[in-house]
């Protein structure tokens, strides 16, 4: 995957839209390869893999028209844009999973409580919790997907997971960013809440991941500890990215 294009302080919306239509194409992965998965691996990673590849395939309508009314307010037509991709690009996620999943004769969900219940949750938020609810599935995203590829031997899906992983971590960039963009309307003391808010949130949500896919970190060598200690670091850095696009923009001479 090429670099993150979107690394400065003064990035703008339409550069996440270039950054987005750059990374577009459908990635080049090993799927001619007939290495299958061990009986064994099966039994750790499929239904994982199951709870995931439903959770990517969100069509994200109800945060879309959110951002329309923001939009609309602000005049920021371009978040607009660049989450309409950003999504794009999590359904493609999705896609590839599904795909993996008929190669090893795997059947799709079509519904899962724990989904169930984090879409009500983005049904009934405003746009900024809406993206901090995915901004915390990304999170947790990036230590599950590093797992993941370390407990199995199949090809496929360590590339898989290693393309997965590289955009996850360009999406929580961009999810940086745009709560960078909201967040700019609130004191400083609201956002201090807000930051307190969210860890509970990732509190409650690293939680339940683990007590659903533990059989994938157990089987790449994880403990609760590590898995906390990788997802608080991503955590850390979302905060830590809002901040930098947070920062005005040094007026050049």
């Amino acid at each position: 995957m090429h670099k993150v294009a979107v690394q400065k302080t003064g990035a703008t919306a339409y550069d996440w839209v270039e950054y987005f239509y750059q990374n577009a194409r459908e990635p080049v992965l090993p799927w001619e390869d007939a290495t299958r998965l061990s009986g064994a691996e099966r039994l750790v990673v499929i239904a994982s893999i199951q709870q995931f590849q439903l959770g990517e395939s969100a069509s994200g309508a109800r945060m879309l028209e959110r951002a329309r009314q923001f939009s609309r307010a602000s005049g920021d037509l371009g978040l607009l844009a660049a989450l309409k991709l950003f999504l794009r690009e999590e359904q493609r996620h999705s896609r590839i999973l599904a795909r993996f999943l008929e190669v090893e004769n795997a059947p799709c969900l079509r519904k899962h409580w724990v989904h169930s219940a984090f879409r009500w949750i983005r049904g009934a938020a405003g746009l900024e919790l809406c993206l901090k609810v995915l901004a915390t599935a990304e999170v947790l995203a990036r230590p599950y997907y590093a797992a993941l590829g370390d407990a199995t031997g199949s090809p496929l899906l360590k590339s898989i997971c290693n393309r997965i992983f590289d955009e996850e971590g360009a999406h929580l960039r961009f999810q940086a960013f745009a709560l960078s963009r909201l967040q700019q309307r609130h004191s400083p003391l609201a956002r201090t809440l807000g930051k307190a808010c969210h860890v509970a949130l990732l509190s409650c949500t690293a939680a339940l991941v683990w007590m659903e896919h533990q059989s994938v970190f157990r089987a790449a060598g994880r403990t609760f500890s590590r898995f906390w200690k990788e997802t608080w670091q991503e955590f850390q850095a979302l905060y830590q990215a809002a901040l930098v696009f947070n920062c005005p923009r040094t007026p050049r001479i």
